[in-house]
């Protein structure tokens, strides 16, 4: 009876430290989370990259335009070298659409707006009525991989929207007229 119960005690602390080993390795992937300042004006999300180590990094935000789930336009919306200090490990980003007469999307470092990028899109949006996609939940990515951060639809048939969920991998479905699918990507620069 000793040795079932020691072999059982085994287990379970074997187990244990498995499940405890893999979960502790999270703590120093990347995440972005969102952020609780989401003071704009415009329709738009701010979120904050946890767990970004101190240095250089090439920032790129880029739009892909789709009609019925067709990829039709890829965007360029923002580029630029960032230095990340060591002074905390989160470091906070965004989009914003301009106001409507400029048609134009914006990106957000920190709390600096920059771009102002000009899309057609956005004014067959304010025409017709636009919705937005965000992370509902935390995301883990890697460095070099692209991460959607938002997604701005034009309804189909009948003006109906669909929501595209971001939160895991998704694809673009063909209900909606139009997706515009925001995405980031970081690169170290060593």
């Amino acid at each position: 009876m000793k040795k079932i119960i020691t072999m059982l005690s085994l287990v379970v602390i074997s187990i244990m430290f498995i499940v405890g080993c893999s979960d502790s390795k999270k703590s120093n992937e990347l995440y972005i989370g969102n952020c609780p300042d989401n003071m704009m004006i415009g329709m738009g999300k701010k979120y904050f990259i946890n767990n970004l180590e101190e240095g250089n990094y090439e920032i790129e935000f880029t739009a892909k335009e789709y009609d019925y789930g067709v990829l039709k336009k890829e965007h360029v919306l923002y580029k630029s070298t960032i230095e990340h200090s060591g002074n905390n490990n989160t470091f906070k980003i965004g989009v914003v659409d301009g106001d409507e007469p400029e048609h134009s999307l914006k990106t957000i470092i920190n709390d600096a707006e920059y771009g102002g990028y000009i899309l057609d899109y956005l004014k067959d949006g304010y025409d017709t009525g636009i919705a937005m996609s965000i992370l509902d939940k935390d995301k883990y990515f890697d460095l070099d991989k692209q991460v959607a951060i938002a997604v701005y639809s034009i309804g189909g048939e009948n003006r109906s929207t669909e929501g595209i969920n971001i939160d895991e991998e998704f694809e673009i479905g063909n209900n909606n007229l139009k997706d515009l699918v925001v995405y980031v990507k970081l690169h170290k620069i060593k």
